[in-house]
Order: C-alpha cells, then sequence, then structure tokens
C-alpha cells in the first residue's frame, strides 16, 4: 500500500504537466500525495474498522474535499451525494485504490471478492472491476511470489492479454481502467527497482499520479519502497490519514 501512496507522491506534479526529463527528482518541492491517497487510505480504513468500502470512502473524502489532483467529476458527485450509487465507471480510480486488499487478506479468494466489492461502490463497469481485481491480485502474487516473475506474468496476461505488447500511449492522458492497467503491468515486468519503475511509470506520461499509484502498488509489492521515497510522501499526508496508515502498517506488517 505504501508502494501506491509513494508512487501518487512521485506522479503528482507531472499529471497535467508531464515531463520528458528521464532524470526528474522522484522527490522535489510542490510534491504531494493526491485524491489517490486519500482513495486508498479509506479502504484501508474501511478493512481497520470493519465497514462498507463506499462508507468510508464517503467519509474520508469529505474530509478532504479538495486534495491535489482533485476528485473527478463523477466520483465527485458520488462523495457529495445522501444516496450514493454506482455510476457504471471504468475509470482507473478503481485500480489505485484497491491496493490495501492485496495486503490484508491472505485468501486468494477473499481477496478478489473484496477488491470487487471495493470497486463496485462507484466504478461497477466489468472493466472497473476487472482492473481492481487485476492490481489487487498484482500486489497478493508478488507479495507472496515476488521471484517468479514467468507465474506474474501468465497471471497478468488472465486479465489483460495485450499487457506485453501494449503500446505505450505516450503523453496522452487517458484514466481508465483498460487503458493504464495493462501499462503499468508491463512498467513493472521490466522495472529492475522501485525507482526505476516510478520513473519508467512516469515518463509515459498521461495520468501520472494514478498511473504511479498502480504501478507503485505492485512494485512496492516486489521490491518494497526505499525510505527516503517513503518518508518524503509520508509528510505530506494530514495526521489523520497518516494515523489510519500507521494502523494498517503495523496490523498487517506492510512493506510495499
Amino acid at each position: 500500500m505504501i508502494g501506491a501512496l509513494t508512487g501518487d507522491y512521485i506522479g503528482s506534479i507531472y499529471e497535467f504537466d508531464n515531463t520528458k526529463d528521464a532524470n526528474f527528482p522522484l522527490v522535489e518541492e510542490g510534491k504531494e500525495i493526491t485524491d489517490d491517497s486519500i482513495c486508498t487510505i479509506a479502504i484501508a480504513d474501511a478493512i481497520l474498522r470493519g465497514i462498507p468500502y463506499g462508507e468510508a470512502l464517503q467519509e474520508l473524502c469529505n474530509k478532504h474535499l479538495y486534495p491535489m489532483g482533485a476528485y473527478g467529476s463523477g466520483f465527485f458527485n458520488w462523495i457529495l451525494s445522501e444516496h450514493p450509487k454506482p455510476y457504471n465507471s471504468c475509470g482507473n480510480g478503481s485500480a489505485m485504490r484497491v491496493s490495501a486488499i492485496g495486503w490484508a487478506f491472505e485468501k486468494e479468494d477473499v481477496m478478489l471478492a473484496e477488491a470487487e466489492k471495493s470497486a463496485a461502490c462507484t466504478h461497477n463497469h466489468p472493466e472497473g472491476i476487472k482492473g481492481a481485481q487485476a492490481t489487487a491480485h498484482a500486489v497478493w502474487f508478488l507479495r507472496h511470489f515476488k521471484n517468479d516473475m514467468e507465474g506474474f506474468k501468465k497471471l497478468m496476461t488472465e486479465y489483460y492479454p495485450e499487457w506485453e505488447t501494449f503500446e505505450k500511449p505516450f503523453h496522452e492522458f487517458n484514466s481508465i481502467c483498460q487503458n493504464t492497467v495493462p501499462l503499468c503491468i508491463q512498467e513493472v515486468v521490466y522495472g529492475t527497482s522501485y525507482e526505476d519503475t516510478l520513473r519508467n511509470t512516469i515518463l509515459s506520461g498521461g495520468d501520472t499520479d494514478t498511473n504511479g499509484a498502480i504501478a507503485g502498488a505492485m512494485a512496492g509489492a516486489r521490491w518494497g519502497v526505499p525510505d527516503y521515497l517513503w518518508k518524503a510522501a509520508y509528510a505530506t499526508a494530514a495526521d489523520d490519514l497518516k494515523a489510519i496508515i500507521n494502523a494498517f502498517v503495523k496490523k498487517f506488517d506492510v512493506m510495499g
């Protein structure tokens, strides 16, 4: 989970101003966690408190209504709704917020069912649910079998057969699961470290904070998150968010 928060931080300032500088600094002034991290932390909070994912999302996002990056219009309206209903979204928000589930649930079938629940309260389109399950499954698999990359590639092919040949949409903004999750899988497979994976993900442009969160979740489970990067991201979180992070990391022994 901290891999997702850190990846969100790394990509935060490039979402609407993509960089082509291969040597861009991973830690720099102006970066902070965004709406993606708040949603990720809300899922962790739901798990800790044993409440529905939608309830936790509404509660925490209403407390942090105008974060860096800003919520998408459909999700923002959902947050403010008195009677929120899923709105058939296939946006990548379902994938970027799901990583805590890959850490919290040891049984594979339970983990996949929880990933579906976490998506379905808003992103109930089949592609939205698939993006969440693929990301949670990737985190779960890499936690347990991080040295089995052939197994990982086979598993991800079950979700996205095109991931290996997927052409990076360089600097083209796209925020749907089927155009962002395959990119993140590709970067994690071919990356050589957490830093290398995140750098290449951000250089691909587009929705950099969300792509960073998704790739960061997977890369964190594979390699762990360098301490200096996590400290930089964590420092930008509000105190109530830090409290949830601390409780979740401690309870589930989160390393990435």
